[in-house]
């Protein structure tokens, strides 16, 4: 069994970063950008094999020039059935 594990992200960014904050999140393996609005707040999801690398991950965001805040929201794991070929 492998551990699934999600982190539901809320930003808020300076918005006259908005294109290198989206290129670097594009760069980070585990995030997805969900949600987009003109006012710098930005709906993401983190996801990683274990909380450790997901903790990991939002403090990347935090670290991430232009970025005013990341709260994580919402946060589930959960085993699942490893793929198999």
């Amino acid at each position: 069994m492998k551990i699934m594990n999600i982190a539901g992200v809320l930003l808020h960014i300076n918005p006259s970063r908005e294109s290198e904050i989206k290129n670097a999140l594009l760069q980070m393996a585990g995030t997805e950008i969900h949600a987009i609005q003109p006012n710098g707040r930005w709906v993401v999801t983190v996801e990683g094999d274990d909380n450790r690398q997901v903790a990991d991950i939002v403090m990347n965001l935090h670290r991430l020039a232009g970025v005013l805040s990341a709260a994580m929201i919402y946060q589930h794991s959960e085993e699942v059935e490893e793929d198999t070929p």
